[in-house]
């Protein structure tokens, strides 16, 4: 008969300061994402403003066809970690979180600022960024930096707790110890 496998210990795992700056940074992009004007724009498509000539603005949601997706994703991932890590999450887990936000944020960053600094969407009719595509290339910074952050506070951690270990196993198995 098989060994029923032990329960896997679930220490608590407490936000750190890199979780609450990608929270924080994801949030403010996602109202950015929506409310916030990123493009100046001449004649949009089956709107009021179709004659050329007529400026108007689009937000990152109508103006960022493909890049959005990239965009909500790492929201979406943002606030999924804060959610696991509210839960008690294994030491695994919370790890892997963190992992999976930088590796997504990062691209995801690199992403908006191509298509914000660099090659603006659709040549032809956008004019020029407005002050939410600059803010909006910040806050994805901001995420990423964020992740980048949780990922070293985590490694930092867990490097202290492995030199603890090898600590007391010295002071446990030396001559004076016995």
């Amino acid at each position: 008969m098989p060994e029923p496998e032990a329960p896997v210990e679930r220490m608590p795992v407490a936000l750190n300061r890199g979780e609450v700056i990608s929270a924080i940074s994801a949030l403010a992009l996602l109202v950015l994402m929506f409310a916030v004007a990123w493009y100046g724009v001449v004649g949009i498509p089956g709107r009021s403003a179709s004659r050329t000539g007529i400026a108007s603005a689009q937000d990152a949601w109508h103006g960022l066809t493909v890049v959005r997706w990239p965009m909500l994703l790492t929201v979406g991932l943002a606030f999924g970690a804060v959610a696991i890590h509210l839960r008690g999450p294994s030491q695994v887990a919370a790890a892997g979180t963190r992992l999976a936000l930088l590796v997504l944020a990062a691209p995801t960053a690199a992403l908006v600022i191509y298509r914000v600094l660099i090659v603006l969407p659709s040549a032809g009719r956008v004019v020029d960024q407005k002050l939410g595509a600059i803010l909006g290339v910040v806050c994805s910074l901001g995420v990423v930096l964020g992740a980048y952050e949780s990922v070293r506070e985590q490694r930092a951690r867990m490097v202290a707790l492995v030199q603890k270990s090898t600590n007391q196993n010295r002071v446990a198995s030396s001559p004076a110890a016995m």
